[in-house]
């Protein structure tokens, strides 16, 4: 695996830096407050990224970072420091929408197993038909094999932030909470003498 090499690199406080960084490692800028961390990251490596990949998708006329040279780039995504959202199922993936990438190519190149032969099957190759029920709508496929019929996994089942998708010890969150008695109540005092703490 090549380095990223950067030759010229003319942005914001940044003037004429050269450097090489090793790619698949945990890279991490330092310094004083206005050195250029943050332009060097956002502004030169995820801008030539994302404008790299975006060109080769067929769309022209993205900027360019003030650079004379950059090298051995790969797609990126960027996650900013000031990122609102707090929720607890918020992940890399849900906050650049890879998640919903990573479920949609799940959902249809996925196998399993047929819960009559137990032969594998590919969502993509079975007969599917849509049948309103309960108001919703779901979609059965059938097995290629024995033709049994059963209910097709979907972008929904692949979502630890649904009812089908998430499990139904933790709901999703990836852990459980317990309340510990004793930390709560002292049985050796009254209600009056502080027997409850909160």
């Amino acid at each position: 695996m090549s380095d990223i090499i950067m030759q010229g690199v003319n942005e914001g406080n940044l003037k004429n830096i050269s450097l090489k960084l090793p790619r698949g490692k945990l890279i991490v800028f330092t310094g004083l407050s206005g050195s250029g961390k943050s332009t060097l990251a956002m502004d030169v490596i995820f801008q030539e990224c994302q404008r790299q990949y975006l060109e080769a998708l067929g769309m022209q006329g993205l900027r360019k970072p003030k650079v004379d040279f950059i090298h051995n780039l790969s797609p990126a995504i960027m996650i900013t420091q000031t990122e609102a959202n707090r929720n607890p199922r918020s992940t890399v993936g849900t906050l650049t929408d890879i998640y919903t990438e990573l479920r949609m190519i799940y959902e249809k190149l996925g196998l399993r197993e047929c819960p009559h032969c137990h032969k594998t099957i590919s969502a993509a190759d079975c007969k599917e038909e849509l049948e309103k029920k309960d108001g919703d709508f779901v979609v059965y496929m059938y097995c290629n094999h024995c033709k049994t019929r059963m209910e097709k996994l979907t972008r929904t089942h692949y979502s630890y932030n649904t009812r089908e998708g998430a499990c139904p010890k933790c709901q999703g969150l990836g852990k459980t909470m317990t309340v510990h008695a004793k930390h709560i109540l002292h049985e050796g005092l009254s209600l009056e003498d502080g027997a409850v703490d909160y």
